[in-house]
């Protein structure tokens, strides 16, 4: 009587439970071999931090480091050339958050008979709109307060660089002009006697 009772709290295994658990070992076996295998073939590549536009210079900040499998066709720049890069020049828009490609870098570019100068604008001096280097522009001389107007006419030019804020208000970009009239913007800019127009793109 004792063993038949005994038999018949005996608790039942649960098929479908221990199946379950069975596929679960498994699936998770086979999640580890798959992230084994991407691991395997990952490399040290080197990835954009912060956006850098062409013909700006590439600090150490603006790179990272990770480690990943390329893409097919996807070329790569190896983690162990970041010191190479540091100091070149963008000779393309780098997105941030995007791979750096070998022909995205390089020593700068500057056409003949061009010259880069840096300005420093007074508040109010250039658009409030985004002035992203390649961008059309006018520069034009402006008189300061009591001042007669400076001679001379305006100057085309494109900007080489993002604008960028500072905390006095001012703001910083570098333009390219020709050679000719490089001096003058300069010591226009100098003198607070300068203005930014942006020009409309040119029709194709």
């Amino acid at each position: 009587m004792g063993d038949t009772t005994r038999a018949a709290i005996r608790p039942r295994r649960n098929v479908r439970w221990i199946a379950a658990g069975v596929m679960a070992i498994c699936l998770g076996g086979l999640g580890a071999a798959l992230l084994y295998a991407n691991l395997s073939g990952a490399a040290s590549v080197v990835v954009i931090k912060h956006t850098v536009y062409r013909d700006q210079v590439i600090t150490a900040d603006d790179l990272g480091i990770t480690a990943l499998a390329a893409p097919p066709g996807v070329e790569t720049v190896s983690g162990d050339r970041l010191g190479d890069i540091v100091g070149k020049t963008a000779l393309t828009d780098l997105g941030a958050g995007g791979l750096l490609s070998p022909q995205a870098f390089g020593d700068p570019v500057m056409a003949e008979g061009v010259v880069r100068v840096g300005l420093r604008l007074e508040p109010g001096r250039l658009p409030n709109s985004a002035l992203p280097p390649g961008t059309s522009i006018q520069l034009v001389p402006v008189a300061r307060e009591g001042a007669a107007v400076p001679g001379g006419g305006s100057v085309a030019g494109v900007t080489a660089s993002a604008p960028v804020l500072q905390t006095d208000g001012s703001t910083l970009i570098d333009v390219t002009v020709t050679a000719a009239a490089g001096e003058r913007v300069a010591q226009l800019a100098a003198a607070g006697q300068l203005s930014i127009i942006r020009l409309a793109p040119a029709s194709r």
